[in-house]
């Protein structure tokens, strides 16, 4: 548990130091998440044009690919809306089966550094036939 937060407390600090306005042409944003199904994930916002960002997010429970805008202002306040595709290993959490492929939305706000997500996923892929769409939320930090 002690590693667990000293890589959060890392990528807390990180984030906060290496960019001031996330959002910005070539910018990257860093963050940590606890969130369903993935459970605890770090993410990479990777800013390619002004507010558009593609986001990697490896968790312990899935990993997710996101495509979107948004961005945040001295990580004080920020949002972003992405398109989503989240693939679930390992153990995933909140009755969602391993090997199975979603599509959907998510909506990130953030303030003070905290973020809170919430995404609407569809089944496209895998044998889970009794989870036609799952609901994701998480509490993190950073962007």
């Amino acid at each position: 548990m002690n590693k667990i937060f000293s890589i959060l407390l890392f990528i807390f600090f990180l984030g906060t130091t290496s960019t001031s306005l996330a959002g910005k042409k070539g910018t990257v944003a860093l963050g940590a998440k606890l969130s369903t199904p993935q459970l605890l994930s770090v993410s990479a916002s990777i800013y390619p044009y002004h507010l558009w960002l593609v986001q990697f997010e490896p968790g312990i429970g899935g990993g997710k690919v996101n495509v979107g805008i948004g961005g945040n202002w001295h990580y004080t306040i920020g949002a972003a809306v992405k398109f989503s595709i989240l693939q679930t290993w390992g153990f995933p959490i909140g009755g969602v089966a391993q090997n199975q492929t979603y599509v959907g939305g998510e909506m990130e706000l953030m303030w003070q550094g905290v973020n809170m997500s919430f995404g609407l996923y569809s089944h496209v892929s895998g044998s889970d036939a009794n989870r036609d769409m799952i609901v994701s939320a998480g509490l993190g930090i950073g962007f």
